[in-house]
């Protein structure tokens, strides 16, 4: 096998068309000029200092290139992962030891980046499906107001110790009047800046021009001497692989996050891509993104960075300037490797309110506010888990929060499945067909004959309420019921309790004096139904292949 179908990404670039190279490089350097600010941003808020942001920035991408699927998806740290990652390092790494705490934040990227390529080698592509939309947007609206209130500290001055949202939110209105004056206004003066020069200059990287113009007034006012906390040292220098310096213990105990972090950066990432995908109409691969994500987590953790996810503001930002191709991220992963080998001082008076302005504006465009209003439209069950996954997300943190959020998604399309639509059909003269007898009121039942549609497969959770549904329509039928026609169409699957529920119901009925006759069901039940002798039970001349043949056949038997 060649190299490059040992790796996608290689043949890609091997067959690089040289029309898009200007349109590439443009993309690269504009999201490389917003990645590295941002990637400084996202390491301090994973608990480990600025240079592993910026690692994160840089070699993650190389790996994503030679694997990933997506044209436009761009991979580093991100506001959700990067809390995660703090959370998660602090609750088992009991040491505030930072060489501890960056070795343990790289090998939850390691592990998270070998979970993810055993997904990819186990074909679970699918597992993205089991985030939702509401589930998504809850989860993201309440991380992105976990982010911002966890940022507030850096723009007032002042401690905060606690990271809980709660005691967190508390803390922080409590120290309000310790606020640092300067460090406020330096704050209120940045973030108006940012806003001024969207409005009035949106092509401009206001973030990029703020955080220069922070960065050089600090080096010439000298804000430490007025109270101004700053980034300080930063040990920079180009990236060398290094395995983390942890126990075997440690990697135990990171197992569990590591796996919802998995989850969360999988999910997360194929609602990135698959919207881009869509848009440019070409189709992405789920386990090779799968593999990935994986191979860019692992490059992540082997380099001292923190683990990574797809970003959807500079994946944005990239095809708003029409990057399509690996080469993007690797111009970007360029970029960042220079700044952290050879401009690192220029980071150390950068201050710490600049980087939360950062991290605080580029956290807001996350929160949807209309797409969960609207998910009414649709059912209010939607809304309803995506505000359950919100205050999850806010009271139990994020990887609690992401686990109430699948939970519950499985637990509603369990309860859906459970307890599905049904329907009694009728007909008239003025409408071809059998339909639902309450969409219209001219529809009317056939005398005699109930024929009831059951929409969804039948399995263990659902058979028994079935059962009972049809029991109370006898119950309720105002004149005598001779037969009782399911309409199968809808059910595509169906086990071994479906088969002897539906075989207790025709005894049951038998013994009423009423025949159990089906229509419409389909080739894969209808051999469940002769291998399990459900054909003879129930007489194969009352097996029907539409409604309309199933009630002209009880027209004839009753008039003969």
């Amino acid at each position: 096998m060649k190299l490059w179908q040992l790796v996608p990404g290689l043949a890609e670039l091997r067959g690089y068309r040289r029309s898009r190279l200007r349109d590439d490089v443009v993309a690269g350097v504009t999201v490389a000029a917003v990645a590295v600010p941002s990637g400084l941003g996202m390491g301090e808020l994973a608990g480990v200092g600025p240079v592993a942001g910026l690692y994160a920035t840089a070699v993650p991408l190389i790996g994503y290139a030679l694997f990933g699927s997506s044209r436009q998806l761009i991979v580093g740290p991100t506001g959700a992962v990067a809390a995660v990652t703090a959370t998660s390092v602090a609750a088992v790494a009991s040491s505030d030891d930072p060489v501890r705490v960056a070795g343990m934040a790289a090998a939850l990227a390691v592990l998270s980046g070998v979970i993810l390529i055993l997904c990819s080698l186990l074909r679970l592509g699918f597992m993205s499906e089991f985030l939702s939309r509401p589930v998504l947007l809850g989860y993201i609206n309440g991380v992105a107001v976990l982010i911002m209130v966890g940022q507030l500290n850096k723009l007032l001055g002042v401690t905060v110790e606690s990271r809980n949202f709660v005691p967190q939110v508390w803390e922080t209105l409590r120290a309000i009047p310790q606020a640092h004056g300067w460090t406020v206004l330096l704050s209120v003066l940045l973030i108006g800046a940012v806003v001024l020069l969207r409005v009035a200059a949106p092509k401009i990287p206001a973030v990029i021009v703020v955080v220069v113009i922070a960065g050089v007034a600090s080096a010439v006012i000298g804000f430490p001497r007025h109270g101004i906390e700053v980034v300080g040292d930063v040990a920079g220098g180009f990236p060398l692989p290094r395995l983390p310096g942890i126990s075997l213990d440690d990697v135990f105990d990171l197992v569990v996050p590591a796996l919802g972090l998995a989850l969360l950066i999988f999910g997360d990432s194929m609602a990135i891509a698959r919207t881009y995908a869509d848009k440019h109409r070409y189709t992405i691969s789920a386990n090779r993104e799968l593999l990935g994500l994986g191979a860019a987590n692992i490059t992540a953790g082997l380099f001292q960075a923190i683990p990574i996810d797809a970003s959807g503001s500079r994946t944005a930002l990239n095809d708003s300037y029409r990057g399509a191709s690996p080469l993007v991220g690797l111009i970007v992963a360029a970029a960042a490797v220079l700044v952290a080998a050879f401009a690192t001082p220029l980071i150390e008076p950068l201050p710490t309110a600049a980087l939360g302005v950062v991290i605080i504006l580029s956290t807001a465009d996350l929160i949807k506010v209309k797409p969960v209003l609207r998910l009414r439209r649709v059912h209010n069950d939607e809304m309803i888990l995506a505000l359950v996954t919100f205050a999850a997300v806010l009271l139990l943190n994020v990887i609690g929060g992401l686990a109430v959020a699948v939970l519950l998604s499985l637990g509603l399309f369990v309860y859906w499945t459970a307890r599905p639509h049904d329907a009694v059909l009728g007909s008239s003269d003025d409408i071809d067909g059998f339909h639902d007898i309450t969409a219209h009121q001219c529809l009317q039942p056939v005398p005699g004959l109930i024929v009831y549609r059951f929409d969804a497969p039948l399995y263990f959770a659902n058979a028994p309420h079935m059962a009972r549904r049809i029991r109370q329509l006898l119950a309720d039928a105002e004149d005598e019921v001779m037969w009782l026609m399911i309409d199968a169409e809808a059910m595509a699957y169906m086990d071994a309790k479906a088969v002897d529920t539906l075989g207790e119901l025709h005894r049951e009925l038998a013994d009423q004096g009423v025949t159990l006759t089906m229509a419409r069901v389909k080739e894969p039940i209808r051999r469940i139904f002769q291998d399990t002798g459900m054909t003879e039970l129930l007489g194969p001349e009352n097996f029907f292949p539409t409604v309309r043949s199933g009630v002209q056949a009880f027209r004839e038997r009753k008039a003969g």
